[in-house]
């Protein structure tokens, strides 16, 4: 048996692999291990109504709407009072007692709604830049934030551990 190797430009000893068609994908077997190769795979075409509307797109519609907006924002009232009351202030509950969506946050800030849904999560390591940003946008001071992001991290580990 060969020793392993940490180079980067390291290459095993070739082997005399076959390949096999599985439907729409090929495996593809050697001595040692088997590779599946599933690009071929196609995405599933899913048969959408002529009215279907997105979820994310109607919040969006209604946000703008004058006449829904005040809705939006007393539903995110609502939803941080009744599900996120326990975990104190955390980012998401900062962001929702202004009643704004992590699209809005984000377009508050100048970053994306995925990187929000990150910072949210606890799982993003945040830049002293963006700190100074969603403390002037959640109109918190430094210290408040931070202990948002702590509280943040603690529920995004509880719920791991769950």
């Amino acid at each position: 048996m060969s020793r392993p190797t940490n180079l980067l430009n390291a290459f095993s000893k070739p082997t005399k692999p076959f390949e096999r068609h599985l439907g729409g994908a090929r495996e593809a077997t050697s001595a040692k291990c088997k590779v599946y190769l599933i690009e071929a795979y196609a995405q599933p075409q899913v048969d959408v109504p002529a009215n279907f509307t997105a979820i994310g797109d109607l919040a969006t519609r209604w946000d703008k709407s004058e006449e829904r907006h005040k809705y939006m924002q007393d539903a995110r009232h609502w939803l941080v009072d009744t599900f996120h009351v326990n975990e104190g202030d955390t980012i998401r509950s900062l962001r929702l007692r202004k009643g704004w969506s992590q699209a809005r946050l984000a377009e508050e800030i100048g970053t994306s709604q995925s990187h929000i849904a990150r910072i949210e999560r606890g799982t993003e390591n945040l830049a002293i830049e963006t700190c100074r940003r969603l403390t002037e946008a959640l109109g918190v001071d430094m210290n408040t934030l931070n202990d948002a992001l702590r509280r943040q991290e603690v529920v995004a580990q509880s719920r791991v551990a769950q």
